[in-house]
């Protein structure tokens, strides 16, 4: 999805529009920023932070990431898969943006769409037990108790080899 239709999506939602500049220093520091607020419970406060990060280099997508986090972890389902949708827009190859497009798909209830956008997600990322989990719940969801444990298991594997 391209910026414009992202920006129309958040319009809906006041304040969660960013806006168009270039300032990566100042986009950094606000992300920094939003991940501790976000660790202290802060979610609100993230959300501004990145907002105004966005506003700052609209094409940060790791900003957009972590946006996109937030918004899934407030149970803003559309928001945050036009946030995934526009980093992966950006830069096709982020592993984390498909693995977080494929958890809304999955708490969206497209479980076939999840799958394939979790597997592409497995695909490119070298350190995939995020992926394996939400994969594992896809299957689960499912009724295939049989592929969800092996994909819970592969993450656990994963994990044990120190990658997360």
């Amino acid at each position: 999805m391209c910026l414009a239709l992202l920006l129309a999506g958040l319009a809906a939602r006041p304040g969660l529009l960013p806006a168009q500049a270039t300032d990566r220093p100042k986009a950094e520091s606000l992300e920094k920023e939003a991940a501790v607020l976000a660790r202290e419970g802060s979610l609100d406060k993230a959300i501004e932070a990145l907002r105004e990060s966005l506003k700052a280099d609209p094409s940060y997508a790791s900003a957009y990431i972590q946006f996109g986090s937030l918004l899934l972890r407030k149970g803003l389902l559309e928001e945050a898969f036009q946030a995934f949708d526009e980093a992966l827009r950006i830069n096709p190859g982020l592993h984390s943006a498909k693995t977080g497009k494929g958890m809304v798909l999955s708490r969206k209830g497209d479980l076939e769409g999840a799958e394939a956008v979790l597997r592409d997600a497995l695909a490119l990322n070298p350190d995939p037990v995020r992926a394996h989990y939400e994969l594992g719940l896809v299957y689960s969801k499912r009724g295939e108790t049989t592929k969800a444990l092996a994909e819970y298991k592969e993450g656990i594997k994963k994990y044990r080899q120190g990658r997360k």
